[in-house]
């Protein structure tokens, strides 16, 4: 790979504790790949032999049931890396992971599974950084499990706005409700009760909040 793209896998925080050699080595099993918004990366069932990093932009997971209803589950953002555990662990393999598409134009970095996970056993700097990403992942599965089966409509809303107030602002509302499973007129009286209580405010279609630590009680 030319010297530019050497230097932006080095600069990537899932291999800035590399050494050089190690660079490379990685640098002989990816590339670097661009994509429009909307693009699929994969289905449900594909079986592609590789592992992503998004080194910009965002990615969407979702399920379609029977009915041909896209599910949410969840997303993904610049400097994360996409992965099925089974990529990694030659022993051990659930069919179950997601589609993923591309909510806005994005790069991404994508790695060759069989050569990597060779190297992700013999590099211990690797490894760690492989935990890491999997912690990650396992703290993102707890949350959809809060958000999709504890959590009623106020304690989705209210869980966004205080960990994503900036996508929740950027978002139209039926784009919101899609992905916290609720109806648009749902979200509509939520907010409209938040405002009434004095928790939040709506200036020029964006919420501003008034009182965090009334918003954390609602779903802590």
């Amino acid at each position: 790979m030319a010297n530019d793209s050497l230097s932006l896998i080095a600069s990537l925080p899932l291999f800035d504790a590399l050494e050089q050699e190690d660079i490379e080595k990685i640098a002989s099993f990816c590339s670097v790949r661009h994509h429009k918004a909307g693009d699929v990366l994969f289905y449900e069932r594909d079986t592609k032999d590789a592992i992503y990093y998004i080194i910009n932009g965002s990615v969407k997971f979702y399920k379609v049931d029977r009915f041909e209803n896209e599910i949410f589950l969840y997303k993904l953002y610049s400097n994360s890396l996409i992965f099925n555990v089974s990529k990694l662990i030659d022993s051990f393999f659930i069919s179950c992971y997601a589609n993923a598409e591309f909510l806005e134009d994005s790069m991404v970095l994508s790695i060759q599974s069989e050569p990597f996970r060779t190297m992700i056993y013999a590099n211990h700097r690797l490894m760690t950084k492989i935990l890491e990403e999997s912690f990650k992942m396992i703290q993102q599965m707890q949350c959809i499990i809060s958000r999709d089966v504890v959590f009623d409509g106020t304690a989705k809303v209210a869980h966004m706005l205080v960990n994503e107030l900036e996508t929740f602002n950027r978002l139209k509302k039926h784009e919101i409700a899609y992905m916290l499973h609720i109806q648009p007129e749902t979200l509509s009286r939520i907010l409209n009760k938040l405002t009434r209580n004095g928790t939040i405010e709506i200036e020029k279609n964006s919420v501003v909040i008034l009182n965090i630590q009334e918003l954390k009680e609602i779903y802590e």
